[in-house]
Order: structure tokens, then sequence, then C-alpha cells
């Protein structure tokens, strides 16, 4: 994602060195020699010019921006800036206040502001009164204090303390649903638990990548394997599939469900050929008399199933997805229709508000960062539910998938779109390698629809994940 700066100044240079690779900086200032001396600790893109000018700004990629900076001593300038960056629908903006006196003027724009003054005066007045003051910075400077929430992918979730004590931080209380803890080796830590945790002020980095950063799980936490239906000779394109969405997630080997011989001709054992697509890949095979669901659900326990691979062709019925989709709800196996479409490099979701520990939205950057695919969240507005309450709700979604994409360190693009939600995501698919969908057993019928809808229509393949 990109961020645009305007001010080559200090705290510009620090924030740069501190903030994810995800971000593709650039900084604009009208001081050449300023900019020429500017050399953050990674590679940015340095643009001389007028930061209220359109065209510097377009040149600095305003067009594409997920958030822009101005840390200019003039607010007239900044809020010039500011101004253009909404006009182009950018939705964090934030600011450096040079005069409080124009606060109503940046509160309009809906800017984060930062008071300089304010933070000067709480580190002097830790200086000068240690003891009554609260601070992130302590001990002159050489330690910090930071609160932290813990996501659905974090490396921290599930693990105790004592797992995960260091010599260079302390875990010194957590708030869990509106409760204060304080800690003890044995705490495990949860899915939105908001940690406060004291370190050493070199250890910021690892630190943050410990608590916030991701950690691929996908498919463990419904099964230790794949599994895939193979009931024709046509199916081994969707075999070669398999293997590669085996290979590339956290699954421990490959289940093939076949019957006795598949090959017309038979030639050669089904195993062999079966060795020649999957070469190295630890692999199995089961045979089957039906492949039937009630046939592949008497094998579960045995199987640990993590995801069940079907592989489906363009006059697949409904019917025959539904049932698929009903069996995955009942046993919380994700189910992959098939169309034979990897590599995966892009991978497409319908966005939500669900941000859960096996949501779409986080299996999504979980595959995507295992895979170093590109993301792109579709995000559909119904006209008839159109209101401020609603787009402010977007925006915060917005915002939630722009911090997925930054702690998993992947690409993200929002495709922003309006009206029917299953026509107009089934229409995007043949940009996606992979589409992953999903619903709970209390979801409304529209969404139901939606989702046989997508599943039989798509051009991509389907990752179908039970909630």
């Amino acid at each position: 994602m990109k961020v645009i700066i305007v001010g080559a100044h200090g705290e510009a240079k620090e924030l740069i060195n501190r903030i994810s690779t995800g971000w593709n900086v650039s900084v604009i200032d009208m001081d050449q020699d300023k900019l020429r001396n500017f050399n953050p600790n990674r590679q940015i893109e340095k643009y001389q010019g007028d930061g209220t000018s359109t065209l510097v700004l377009k040149k600095a990629g305003i067009e594409t921006a997920s958030a822009l900076i101005t840390l200019t001593q003039d607010d007239e300038v900044n809020i010039e800036i500011l101004k253009i960056a909404k006009s182009h629908k950018i939705s964090r903006l934030s600011s450096v206040i040079n005069d409080e006196s124009n606060i109503k003027y940046y509160d309009e724009l809906e800017v984060e502001l930062v008071d300089p003054n304010i933070l000067l005066a709480r580190r002097f007045e830790h200086i000068l009164e240690p003891r009554r003051v609260v601070s992130q910075a302590f001990a002159g400077g050489r330690a910090e204090a930071i609160e932290l929430e813990v996501n659905a992918d974090s490396p921290v979730r599930g693990k105790k303390l004592k797992e995960i004590g260091s010599d260079y931080f302390i875990v010194g209380a957590l708030l869990r649903k509106g409760k204060v803890v304080i800690p003890h080796g044995d705490t495990e830590l949860q899915t939105q638990d908001l940690v406060t945790v004291v370190l050493q002020s070199g250890a910021f980095g690892n630190v943050i990548k410990l608590f916030s950063g991701s950690e691929s799980r996908f498919p463990l936490e419904f099964g230790k394997n794949t599994a895939i239906v193979i009931n024709s000779e046509e199916e081994l394109k969707n075999l070669t599939e398999a293997e590669f969405y085996t290979r590339n997630t956290n699954a421990e080997e490959l289940v093939i469900l076949s019957q006795e011989s598949i090959f017309t001709d038979s030639k050669e054992e089904d195993a062999t050929t079966f060795e020649a697509i999957l070469k190295d890949l630890k692999f199995r095979t089961e045979n089957t008399q039906k492949n039937s669901l009630k046939e592949i659900e008497s094998k579960l326990d045995e199987l640990s199933i993590g995801t069940l691979i079907i592989p489906v062709t363009e006059d697949v019925k409904v019917s025959t997805i539904r049932s698929y989709i009903n069996f995955s709800n009942k046993n919380k196996i994700p189910i992959l229709f098939s169309r034979g479409t990897s590599p995966i490099n892009n991978i497409g979701f319908l966005s939500s508000s669900d941000f859960s520990e096996n949501s779409p939205t986080t299996i999504s950057f979980d595959i995507a960062s295992t895979l170093k695919s590109k993301v792109f969240a579709v995000v559909i507005d119904q006209p008839k539910f159109i209101s401020h309450e609603n787009t402010e709700s977007k925006k915060s979604i917005i915002q939630k998938l722009q911090d997925a994409a930054l702690s998993n360190e992947v690409q993200l693009e929002i495709l922003s779109e309006e009206g029917n939600e299953a026509k107009i995501f089934t229409s995007l698919t043949d940009k996606f390698d992979l589409s992953i969908i999903g619903h709970n057993l209390s979801t409304t019928w529209q969404l139901k629809k939606t989702t046989e809808f997508i599943s039989q229509n798509s051009s991509s393949s389907v990752l179908y994940i039970p909630i």
C-alpha cells in the first residue's frame, strides 16, 4: 500500500524506519538539499516540489495511495494538501498541527492530529514528576510501554506467556472482554486481548512482529490433511491443483479418494500416475466404492481432513453445490470447488465485518501470506442499504483490511462495487485464481444463495469456509 508524507523532517524518517515493509513510501518536500540528505533505512521515493500541487501529488502516487501525512509547519498548507487527498477518497489522513485554533478545519476533513506540544510536554512532565506520570517512554528513553491487540493470526495467540518469555520484554497486564487481567506464566493469550508490553527501546520491531505479526495456521485448525475426490481421468488437472494447494499450505499430506481404477486404458496402475504428478509430495490413496458424502463422512475420524477438494465442471448443478456446502457446515471442513486454476497468484474474497479466527477474511490473508499472493477484497454496497452509518462501517472494514494486509505483509487491492453481491463477485472471479467465501448456519437465506451462486458459476476455484 502507498503512503505519501509531505515534509522530509526527522519525525518522517523515524516513522518510515518503524512502519511495516508493506508500505510503499513517497516523500515530498520543497527543499531539494533536504530531500537529498533524507535517507531512512529503507528504499523510498522522493519528489521535490510543492505538496499543494495536484501534479506533484499525482507523481507521488496519490491516485493509488491509502494514506497521507502532512508535516509542514504551515497549517494552511497542510489543510490544502489534505483537501486534495480527501477528494481522492484517501481514508487515512493525518497531520501535525501547528496552531490549535485551526483544529476545526482539520476536524472537517476527519484528520487524525498529532500535537507536538502535547508530546513534548508529556516527556518533560515525566522528567519533572516521574512517579506521577504513566508514559510510553521511560528509563531515560531506554525503555517504553506499548499496547498491542492480539490478532486472530498472531504468532502468540493460544500460547502461554512462559512459552514466549524473553529477556527484552515483559507483559505487564492485559485487557480481556473489558476486564483487567494481571498475567502469570500460565496465562494463555487470546484473540482481541489488549496486551501492555514493557520492552527495551531497541526491541520495538521484534515485539511488534511477535504480537501483531502473522503466522500461517491454515488448514491445521480444521484438520492436518487435504483430501481430493478423483472419479475420472479428466480430473487429473484437479489433482495438480490439489498438489499445489497441499504443498503450499501447512497440510501434512494429500489423501486421494478414488475408486479402484479410474483410467480407461489401464496401462499403468493409478498409484504410478499419481506419483508422477505429485512428485515428492507425501500422499496416500483411499479406495472408495462411490465416493458418496456418506462414505466420506464415515472416514473423517481417521483422515483428519482440513480441506476436501471437489473437482467441478461448468455444468455442475446447484443441488450438488448445496450438498457439499451442507456437508461442510455439518462437519466443519472447508470445501475447495476445484476448477484447476493454479498456481494461486491472486486471491479474491467477499469482504465483511467478520475478522474472526477462521473467517474467510482471515483465511484469505493466511493463504496469501504463505503463497506470496495478491489479495483482492471485494466490497459491495447494496443500494437500498446505503446510509451514513453504512458508509462509516465500510470505512472501518477497509481500514481493518489494510491493517491485516500490513501484518501479513501481502499486497492488497480493494475493489469497491455497488449492486448484487452474487452477480458482481462472480463477474470478478476471472481476475482470481482462488475465490474464498463462507457463511454459518444462522446466515440469512440471501447469503446462502449468494455462496451457492458463486460456487456454481465462478471462473476460478472456490474455497468455501464453514464459519
